[in-house]
């Protein structure tokens, strides 16, 4: 009886040893779970932190051609719009600089923003046991900005309809509401339809060149069944190649057929004197939408609602330019082609934007989606400042065209617009 006894008592002792060890095992174990933990959280916040370094320095660096603070205030307010370890990333001035980078032995402008060690700290889990509280993590970007060689000037026509961007040649557009007025008896409206002819148009301008004598290419074909005079100008828009997540500046002409007070342009009465297109009140204009994005409504009906030919809509002062940026299938065969609509990842018909007051066209960057319309007017805001315009990604084309209601054929004019490219280079 004693020797069961003695063993059942050492038996008993065996099995609270073993607990022991369990204890000790588990606290080991949740202290590699907990140096785990501290470990991803650590990585992820160095992540998070080079990617709005990097968004930031991005986003200075296009506005450098605004000067050194405007670049420092951008790079500042883009970094709080993101997230490391769940805060907004706080920067200052102290944080941002503006300076000189060598890319491809060309110097050129940059945008460098530091996070030293120290200023961004990340609580530890772990790391407390053993005295350590935080991890300080850190990260450097340097974007520059990159102008190209040679900006592209090419001459922009009244005729340009900006909802005919990248459709086929012999695409209508512009078909006007059931309200649109007969021209009889007075021909006040010439044609009904606008016609594309991108190929036409294109070598139309490049015959222009930077003269600014532009010959409008024309469709003597088209007659009283469809529109009611022979010799109808096309409507295609103006075709510049362009980079995606590239920046571009848009500026026109000095000479007199260009003018502020107008948005940009002006028209010519075919005797050698400028006045502004609409012709009314020494520059003063309406506001206009494109009545084919909405034929139910009434002609002359300002909304940004609707599209035509997969572009949306847009409210803008009549005759000033308007910008469309299109990717390879857009720009090749149409916003609204089979080859664009059934590409994998197909941009829909984005929303139609308001450029109605001063305030709307007074951006000073503005980024647009795919085939959505926008307000360029004459590249600058009211008081001279350059804007910039952000060429969304998979964009290869910007066209530029001129905003009215319907009938572009009828109008007169047009300028030479150049634009020019920026590149943003993370350079580190």
């Amino acid at each position: 009886m004693r020797n069961t006894m003695r063993g059942n008592c050492k038996y008993t002792r065996r099995r609270g040893i073993a607990v022991i060890y369990v204890i000790v095992i588990l606290l080991v174990m949740l202290g590699f779970c907990s140096f785990a933990v501290d470990l991803g959280r650590v990585q992820t916040a160095k992540t998070e932190l080079r990617r709005a370094c990097d968004s930031a320095a991005r986003a200075g660096a296009a506005f450098i051609p605004y000067g050194n603070t405007a670049a420092q205030n951008e790079a500042i307010t883009l970094a709080a719009s993101n997230k490391v370890d769940g805060k907004s990333l706080t920067l200052t001035t102290a944080n941002v600089t503006v300076g000189t980078v060598t890319v491809n032995s060309v110097p050129c402008q940059a945008v460098t923003v530091t996070v030293p060690r120290g200023q961004v700290e990340i609580p530890l889990l772990f790391g407390a046991v053993l005295g350590e509280s935080y991890c300080t993590v850190s990260a450097t970007s340097i974007a520059a900005l990159i102008a190209q060689p040679s900006p592209t000037t090419e001459y922009v026509s009244a005729h340009g309809d900006p909802w005919l961007s990248g459709e086929q040649a012999g695409t209508t557009g512009s078909m006007p509401d059931t309200g649109y007025d007969n021209p009889s008896p007075n021909n006040v409206h010439p044609w009904k339809n606008d016609i594309a002819n991108p190929s036409k148009v294109s070598a139309a301008v490049t015959a222009a060149g930077s003269s600014g004598s532009y010959s409008v290419p024309t469709d003597s074909s088209k007659v009283a069944s469809t529109d009611y005079q022979s010799g109808e100008p096309y409507g295609s828009p103006t075709q510049f190649t362009v980079s995606p997540g590239s920046v571009v500046g848009v500026s026109t002409s000095s000479s007199s057929e260009f003018m502020s007070d107008n948005q940009g342009f002006l028209s010519n009465n075919g005797n050698g004197v400028d006045y502004t297109a609409d012709g009314e009140n020494n520059g003063s204009y309406s506001i206009y939408s494109d009545d084919a994005s909405n034929p139910s409504l009434a002609e002359g009906s300002q909304t940004t609602s609707g599209s035509e030919h997969g572009i949306s809509n847009i409210e803008a002062p009549l005759n000033s330019v308007i910008g469309v940026f299109m990717d390879k299938n857009g720009a090749e065969y149409g916003a609204d082609s089979t080859e664009e609509t059934t590409e994998s990842g197909a941009p829909s018909t984005p929303t139609g934007q308001d450029f109605s007051t001063q305030t709307d066209r007074d951006y000073t960057a503005i980024e647009p989606s795919l085939n959505q319309s926008f307000y360029v007017g004459d590249g600058q805001t009211s008081t001279t400042t350059q804007q910039l315009i952000f060429v969304p990604n998979n964009a290869s084309a910007l066209f530029l065209g001129t905003m009215d209601g319907h009938e572009w054929s009828n109008n007169q004019g047009g300028g030479n617009i150049t634009v020019t490219t920026y590149q943003i280079e993370l350079v580190k």
